[in-house]
């Protein structure tokens, strides 16, 4: 799929509900940041207050799945993301956000299901963590994303050496130990956004292709990851949305020669 035209850098936006969702245009990717705890009545507690009227506009499994969660939090974070990417989706294909199907492509990415033989225009990927979500948008193109809350990793060195390429974990071997922990996060928010791109497990990338960790700052909106954005046929471009969490977004870019706005 090559293409011709600039590829301008992904919109990172902040969802609320009611939000104004203006149409996509061909290749534009678009991105959401949904506060998963937002929206709680005054003095419910984070912990213990489940999930409320987003219930509604899920589906039967959707509800099953939020409920299958131990954690009273994570029923209603889990809840609302789907809500939130119910509420973009229908708004994107002017229908109502209850009435949207899903299923999954053949490798097991999730996708619109609007009737046999039917391919919908939209590609979407979601992710989540602590009390964030993002949720990617784009118009014809495939697209991956993950966000992660920083944390200490005690397998970090382990989980590197096993899924990342040998110069990937030469590299990390390099790193000051005290700056490990948001590199390593740097690498795999870039691993997981391919991946989910191409809808392949942690398996199908790791000795294949480089996705590099990335040392230079980053902005609250979307930049082109460094030291190289390509990989194979995918663009990646990263953020920190929000003070200790990274995001990164994946876009088929399709193969050269290809040109991204500004650069």
């Amino acid at each position: 799929m090559p293409i011709s035209d600039d590829i301008p850098a992904p919109a990172l936006l902040n969802w609320e509900t009611g939000s104004e969702v203006a149409p996509l245009t061909p290749g534009e990717v678009r991105a959401w940041i949904v506060e998963l705890d937002a929206g709680l009545p005054p003095g419910a507690d984070v912990d213990s207050t489940g999930p409320g009227s987003e219930m509604e506009i899920l589906s039967d499994d959707e509800r099953a799945r939020a409920l299958r969660f131990v954690r009273v939090r994570e029923r209603r974070r889990f809840a609302r993301c789907r809500a939130a990417l119910r509420q973009i989706l229908g708004a994107l294909l002017d229908q109502p956000a209850e009435s949207l199907r899903f299923k999954s492509a053949a490798v097991g990415k999730p996708e619109l299901d609007q009737g046999p033989g039917v391919v919908a225009p939209i590609r979407f990927n979601v992710s989540h963590s602590a009390e964030l979500g993002l949720i990617a948008v784009c118009l014809e193109r495939e697209v991956g994303a993950d966000i992660e809350k920083v944390r200490h990793i005690n397998e970090a060195a382990r989980i590197v050496g096993s899924f990342f390429t040998p110069a990937e974990r030469a590299a990390f071997a390099g790193i000051p130990e005290i700056d490990r922990d948001v590199i390593f996060h740097r690498g795999w928010t870039r691993k997981e956004a391919v991946l989910k791109g191409i809808g392949s497990g942690i398996g199908g990338l790791s000795s294949k292709q480089e996705t590099g960790f990335g040392t230079t700052p980053l902005a609250p909106r979307f930049t082109l990851a460094t030291p190289d954005p390509r990989v194979d046929r995918w663009l990646l471009w990263e953020a920190a949305p929000r003070p200790g969490f990274l995001a990164a977004l994946a876009v088929d870019a399709g193969d050269p020669p290809f040109r991204v706005a500004g650069a």
